[in-house]
């Protein structure tokens, strides 16, 4: 019986020993180099399929990979997803959304960048366009790899136009909000002396 004991916990520390070498060989190696070379901007759709990206210079952006994340020596790859919600005080509600890019090269981030649009919820629907700048509504990009951030300017809007409004998401419940449209303009570092050109934009979330 001792035996048949000792031989089970054993067995038991193996598997968890190897689960643990398992997933530290997965921080160390993890590569999406190979899917980001051919990645796309997503399709528009009015479904609530959490998708986010545009042509950023002409140069395919959207929302992508994932990062190596772990507790107690234990975890895996956790891929990112587009996150939207309502942010503002009594005065002003903002509807915003985030998508992420992450690209790693063997466990080594080589790429790491989000965008952020912030829309201004006026009261009832948001379909329609609306011209974003500082004040009014905001469009930023965030190069966390290189420490630049890109924002909309008063001087030249930002355009976003709302195809869809609706309070249910895909399986029909209510009390989620399917937001889905298209978007494009100019944004500007901080001294105004680079810009990115951002066209196609396309994005299809549920907050």
């Amino acid at each position: 019986m001792k035996a048949t004991c000792s031989l089970l916990f054993t067995c038991k520390t193996l598997v968890l020993y190897s689960f643990v070498l398992l997933m530290g060989h997965c921080k160390d190696t993890y590569d999406n180099t190979k899917p980001y070379a051919d990645l796309q901007v997503p399709a528009f759709t009015e479904t609530g399929a959490n998708t986010f990206g545009c042509l950023v210079n002409g140069q395919a952006w959207a929302n992508f990979g994932g990062e190596y994340q772990s507790q107690l020596g234990i975890g895996g790859i956790v891929y990112n997803k587009v996150k939207a919600g309502v942010t503002g005080d009594s005065a002003i509600v903002v509807i915003y959304m985030s998508a992420r890019l992450t690209v790693s090269s063997n466990g080594t981030t080589t790429k790491d960048e989000t965008m952020t649009l912030n829309i201004p919820d006026e009261g009832g629907n948001l379909n329609g366009v609306h011209l974003l700048n500082q004040f009014d509504g905001l469009f930023t990009y965030y190069s966390i790899t290189k420490g630049t951030t890109y924002t909309s300017l008063k001087r030249n809007p930002f355009t976003v136009n709302i195809l869809k409004d609706s309070i249910a998401d895909i399986q029909g419940n209510l009390g989620s909000t399917i937001v889905s449209g298209k978007f494009n303009g100019m944004l500007y570092n901080h001294t105004q002396t680079d810009s990115l050109r951002i066209v196609g934009g396309v994005f299809d979330v549920i907050y």
